[in-house]
């Protein structure tokens, strides 16, 4: 089980934030004059504060259940986090004989506004976590596959939080066609024949299951959705052996063994995060500095918007607005039917040699050395892309993906990827583009991603692989 302290670092920092607050408010506010001496002295005693800080963590489950806790247990659970720092605060001065360096008054007093900074930065942190859980964007969207008899206790557990990560967008009734009816509030989207075309075609991030007669059955959903990179949850303490990284959890406060094709821990998460941003605002500044050149120059050969924007579809169908600078002319859209039977790619992918729609010049210069991709770097900074990751595609694409082809957006689309950097120009077949991408998903790592871009940044200097 995933102890809480591993999992709420926003709390974490938010608490140690308020913490040091406390104390310089009361230090500033003291009657005694601030020196230079008094002022390490109560530096030293922040820095203090927070290893005792980080030992109470350890030591306690003060952050369990963390998300559910009303205002009077998340007060009394301040105040014992604080009662425990303070003790032990007030017990190292007196055994190093430190005590009388520092003044009692200012000790008890960062006490009682620690407890109320603490309480005030807590409920603005479920604050602010709730509006972004209410997005589409953050929200962990949940899809339920239940007999009927189980998605009732499912739907009750999971409804019964007003602050959860999950959200419920789909429910599909396995022993009955109850499709159009309501569970407790929630409406039933499919039945057993044909809740995968419902996942397939919504934004469906997790999958819980609870199919308590047929184990088999279970067993087998969950192959099925881990082969197109969805997080599966089963609604029972039973192990299924065959099924990967298998690891007990609890979402609301259900049991479930959850299954995924490989574990992204917080601290690679939050390096491949940190590059996108680095990655981000280098290439948003750049970006500026390639439009004040090359804008005035697309604008001549065809007026008209610099910057094409046009809906993508990005992580497990989640739809965002992808930015160009301009390389085809304004009606390059409504001329891509014409030019469907010269389309290149088997499958659903669309690629063809000298396209017409294409500006002379310019346009084919920015392709050719992937000029126009550098807008995309604003929606890296965003959050909608990464630096690497899958080809993000056309709506009009993605509705005719296969089940299984949804696997490739089980990360975050990149501006550059395995396919960019593998001759992207002479791959024809779809399914070995959806191949090459589930590759990467399932092996991916922080050092693949910079061999990738550092490829990426050789390949643009010769255009190999552009079209």
């Amino acid at each position: 089980m995933k102890q809480a302290r591993t999992k709420h670092l926003d709390f974490i920092i938010g608490d140690i934030i308020a913490l040091e607050l406390a104390q310089a408010i009361m230090v500033a506010v003291s009657p005694n004059k601030l020196t230079p001496a008094l002022y390490n002295r109560y530096l030293q005693l922040g820095i203090l504060l927070v290893v005792i800080n980080f030992t109470v963590i350890f030591f306690t489950d003060g952050y369990k259940d963390v998300l559910r806790r009303g205002y009077l247990k998340e007060m009394i659970a301040v105040a014992r986090q604080m009662a425990a720092i303070f003790v032990l605060e007030v017990l190292f001065l007196f055994a190093f004989q430190l005590s009388n360096l520092y003044s009692r008054w200012i000790l008890f007093a960062t006490f009682f506004l620690g407890i109320l900074l603490m309480y005030g930065e807590r409920l603005l942190i479920k604050r602010y976590l709730k509006m972004r859980f209410d997005q589409n964007k953050y929200a962990r969207n949940l899809m339920v596959i239940a007999t009927e008899e189980q998605a009732k206790v499912l739907v009750e557990r999971l409804t019964s939080q007003s602050l959860t990560i999950f959200k419920i967008v789909g429910l599909a009734v396995t022993d009955k066609d109850l499709r159009g009816k309501e569970i407790l509030g929630v409406s039933v989207t499919s039945s057993k024949d044909d809740f995968m075309e419902y996942a397939g075609s919504h934004v469906v991030d997790e999958i819980l299951v609870s199919v308590p007669e047929d184990p088999k059955y279970e067993e087998q959903l969950a192959k099925m959705f881990l082969s197109i990179g969805l997080v599966v949850h089963i609604y029972m303490e039973q192990y299924f052996y065959n099924l990967p990284n298998r690891e007990q959890e609890q979402i609301s406060n259900i049991n479930v063994l959850t299954c995924f094709n490989r574990q992204i821990t917080m601290g690679t998460a939050f390096c491949k995060r940190l590059m996108d941003i680095a990655g981000g605002l280098v290439g948003t500044l750049l970006a500026v500095l390639i439009g004040i050149i090359i804008g005035p120059l697309i604008y001549m050969k065809s007026p008209g918007p610099i910057i094409f924007s046009q809906i993508r579809v990005g992580r497990n169908g989640r739809k965002f607005r992808i930015y160009k600078f301009r390389s085809m002319y304004l009606d390059a859209e409504e001329r891509k039917k014409e030019l469907e039977s010269r389309n290149k790619m088997k499958g659903n992918m669309f690629k063809i040699d000298d396209d017409p729609r294409i500006i002379p010049g310019i346009g084919k210069f920015i392709r050719k050395t992937s000029l126009d991709e550098f807008p995309q770097f604003f929606n890296v900074l965003k959050g909608d892309m990464s630096l690497v990751g899958t080809r993000p595609p056309t709506v009009d694409e993605y509705e005719k993906y296969s089940f299984y082809q949804n696997k490739r957006l089980a990360m975050k689309p990149g501006i550059t990827g395995v396919w960019q950097i593998s001759g992207r120009s002479d791959i024809t077949d779809f399914d070995e583009v959806v191949r090459m991408d589930s590759e990467y998903i399932d092996d991916w790592s922080v050092e693949k991603d910079i061999k990738i871009v550092l490829k990426t940044v050789l390949l643009m200097f010769t255009g190999k692989g552009s079209v």
